[in-house]
């Protein structure tokens, strides 16, 4: 069975997420963030320049967390009741973290019912964990999120290995290193997902190879 990987306008969306959320953590308003990542390391990404910005956001894959290991946590975000307004005043909308990370389940929740391979790939979510969001209505998860939105973190940020090299390799100049940096921090990131036995899908997602067409630069913008 062939799995399709993420196209190029996803990759375009995963680097808006991605450099937004770089700027947030590397803010002043990004303290909290920033504690959850080595200590070693949290300089290093309030010194990242505008340039390495765009490099690192150029990873194939979120930087950002949603809490996509814990699928208990997120079948306990479905509900039957009424939802309540996103939009009212008790909702903080002027929250950077907020904000960003209903763009990013957003943009999740739409590619895992059109692709969920890609969304697999993407977010470093179980199958299972896409299946659950995909299974949900939208407004569901935009609520769980701007609700939740403070555990919200950075990806693997206890592994220091992982942000070494993703602050190191993955914002050189040197297109083929940077590249190279990109590619094992994505095989880290699918390889840290749980997978459940039994189904062809999650076998596949784990160990074929991941798409070489998501560590490409975007031929053409999208339509």
């Amino acid at each position: 069975m062939e799995f399709t990987g993420p196209d190029h306008c996803d990759l375009n969306d995963v680097r808006a997420i991605n450099r937004a959320f770089l700027v947030l953590l590397g803010s002043s308003e990004g303290e909290r963030l920033r504690a959850s990542l080595p200590t070693g390391l949290q300089p290093a990404v309030q010194a990242l320049s505008a340039l390495q910005v765009q490099r690192l956001g150029g990873v194939p894959f979120l930087l950002l967390s949603l809490n996509e290991s814990d699928e208990g946590y997120w079948s306990r975000g479905s509900r039957t009741g009424p939802i309540r307004d996103l939009f009212a005043p008790t909702v903080d909308s002027a929250d950077p973290l907020s904000r960003i990370a209903t763009a990013a389940a957003g943009f999740l929740w739409q590619l895992a019912r059109r692709n969920p391979y890609a969304a697999r790939v993407i977010s470093g979510g179980t199958p299972g964990w896409c299946e659950q969001l995909a299974a949900q209505p939208l407004l569901h998860v935009l609520e769980r999120v701007v609700e939740d939105h403070r555990d919200v973190r950075p990806r693997l940020a206890e592994d220091s290995v992982f942000w070494h090299r993703l602050l190191g390799a993955g914002v050189t100049g040197v297109a083929e290193i940077r590249r190279a940096a990109h590619l094992c921090a994505l095989q880290t990131v699918l390889g840290a997902a749980k997978l459940a036995p039994g189904q062809q899908f999650r076998t596949a997602a784990c160990y074929t190879s991941v798409p070489s067409k998501v560590l490409r630069q975007p031929g053409k913008d999208c339509e």
